[in-house]
């Protein structure tokens, strides 16, 4: 994912680390002013690091790390003349409005109790809360678990194998229901195979490819990759 030569694109951040550059999809509001102005990372330890456009002109300035429960950690500014990011005071403010629920994280029911899978970075409805955490398991699939009223619990969730199967399930009572299952074509567009007529077409966010826009870091060779 390094910039090419003509740079960030529109709703693309240019991002510096380590005397690298990279362009991430600003997928997150973090001043809730209707334009996405963040780049949600991953990181091996389950945690996210958010790097924030402050000022509008294209190039990731503030970097948020978080732990896995959604926790803010530390900021850091960067600093144009010497390429270096510099450690800020925390915003406690920032914490608040980058997670979705009180308790900072989803919860998934599984057969083994409640699980927390990690803050909800990713906003499926277009309301300006993120409600959906996207979490990778030991074969490769990726996982978005989605709150749809806020209480802090998954109810919709979605599965994204590494061939690009797509099933989606929904919370109801003790049991996941499957509702819908689908794949990603060749141009990377989701296509529906079956559907339950459960869901509205509000809720099938996933042809929109809102899934996109997390990344992971590779922990051998430090490179950012696709989920996908």
């Amino acid at each position: 994912m390094y910039i090419d030569e003509n740079g960030a694109t529109d709703g693309e951040l240019k991002v510096t680390v380590a005397d690298e550059e990279y362009t991430a999809e600003a997928t997150y509001d973090l001043d809730d002013d209707g334009v996405n102005d963040s780049a949600v990372v991953e990181t091996d330890d389950g945690g996210h690091l958010a790097f924030t456009d402050t000022n509008g002109d294209g190039d990731a300035d503030l970097m948020s790390t978080f732990d896995k429960d959604g926790k803010l950690l530390s900021q850091a500014r960067f600093e144009e003349n010497s390429g270096e990011w510099v450690e800020v005071a925390p915003n406690d403010h920032t914490q608040q409005k980058t997670n979705s629920t009180q308790e900072q994280t989803i919860v998934v029911d599984t057969d083994e109790g409640d699980r927390k899978v990690g803050p909800a970075t990713e906003d499926t409805d277009g309301d300006g809360r993120a409600d959906t955490a996207v979490v990778q398991d030991d074969h490769g699939d990726t996982w978005l678990f989605t709150d749809r009223d806020g209480d802090g619990k998954a109810d919709l969730s979605t599965e994204i194998t590494r061939s690009g199967e797509v099933t989606m399930a929904e919370h109801r009572g003790d049991d996941w229901v499957e509702v819908e299952h689908g794949h990603i074509d060749s141009d990377g567009k989701y296509v529906t195979d079956s559907k339950s007529g459960v869901l509205d077409d509000t809720d099938v966010w996933v042809e929109e490819e809102r899934f996109d826009g997390v990344v992971r870091i590779d922990s051998t060779t430090g490179q950012w990759i696709s989920p996908n």
